[in-house]
């Protein structure tokens, strides 16, 4: 009985731990993607909206949602700006993940974990909404289930003002 107490008490605690960031700017940072190339985040703050999706290729919820991710970029690629964070994974591994499901966004790398705690990512996947002014508007804990619940965060995100 207590180990479930436990559980429950960390399923209520987690999403209000993380979304703690909400309403504050973006976490800056900066990697090196799977292709070898220097990433910044400020780089891309202020043109469009972000969704910073956390994620890795040994992740079974990971791969149930991810050809969504492909369908957004194109589909909404011109609005919102996809940003892959690729967490403690084995980079052939990721590259293989990202060629199966035609993921065309940056994908960065973050061995250490180092961008996802600063994050407060607690479970993969895990997808941070960044407003255009570069803000944390919010978080999904988990894998999108249904493309249409995934494509309503989208287009929230995409209609957000402050």
């Amino acid at each position: 009985m207590r180990p479930r107490v436990i559980l429950l008490f960390l399923l209520a605690v987690l999403p209000v731990w993380a979304g703690g960031l909400v309403g504050r700017p973006a976490v800056p940072f900066e990697g090196v993607t799977l292709e070898g190339r220097r990433f910044v985040l400020s780089d891309y703050l202020g043109e469009k909206p972000l969704a910073l999706h956390f994620w890795s290729s040994n992740c079974p919820p990971c791969r149930m949602e991810a050809s969504y991710w492909a369908q957004a970029q194109k589909a909404y690629g011109a609005e919102l700006q996809i940003i892959a964070i690729d967490v403690q994974d084995i980079p052939t591994m990721a590259r293989d993940f990202v060629n199966e499901f035609a993921w065309t966004f940056p994908v960065v790398q973050d061995g250490r974990g180092d961008v996802a705690a600063a994050y407060r990512v607690t479970m993969k996947p895990t997808t941070v909404f960044v407003a255009k002014n570069g803000t944390i508007v919010g978080y999904h804990l988990g894998p999108y289930r249904r493309a249409a619940a995934f494509e309503q965060d989208l287009i929230r995100l995409i209609n957000w003002r402050p």
